[in-house]
């Protein structure tokens, strides 16, 4: 959803652009970053980073990974809070299956996320565990898209759905 909103705000030729840009500079610094885990032989990307650029590159890194993970962790409780206890423009899931009632207000889900989901991922003594967690947080997106094509083309098909156009 936000590559289309960046795409209306900057506009086809600089928006291709800048995809083409980011790009480049991701392979580059993949580049690197394999280029120095290969000659030093560490497996963290800390010591990688520290190796390369120095101890203030690495916590600067570190810095930046906590910032963008608690983004992302913000992201993903807020679009949670919207899908199941709904928003203005839709009715949420558990308003949907359960009714209206205390369990369907958003601070209450969100918590419930946080301390259900969070704390148990948090007191996981190795993330390897989560390896098959990870291979079906990849594929839950593609069955979803097949899902959605399949549905939209039967009701293609049955005349329910126009093209538009």
């Amino acid at each position: 959803m936000a590559l289309p909103a960046t795409m209306k705000v900057l506009g086809l030729v600089l928006g291709i652009f800048l995809i083409i840009l980011i790009g480049i500079l991701s392979e580059i610094s993949v580049e690197m970053l394999i280029r120095f885990a290969v000659s030093c032989k560490d497996r963290s990307y800390g010591e990688v980073v520290q190796i390369a650029m120095g101890r203030t590159a690495k916590v600067l890194s570190e810095i930046c990974i906590i910032v963008n993970n608690a983004g992302v962790l913000i992201v993903y409780l807020i679009i949670m809070g919207d899908v199941l206890s709904g928003s203005v423009r839709h009715i949420g899931v558990l308003d949907q299956w359960l009714g209206h009632g205390f369990w369907d207000h958003r601070k209450l889900l969100v918590l419930v996320v946080m301390v259900v989901f969070l704390a148990a991922l948090c007191v996981l003594d190795r993330i390897d565990s989560l390896s098959m967690t990870s291979a079906a947080s990849v594929a839950l997106p593609v069955v979803f898209v097949v899902v959605c094509f399949v549905v939209a083309f039967i009701k293609l098909i049955e005349g329910r759905y126009r093209l538009q156009g």
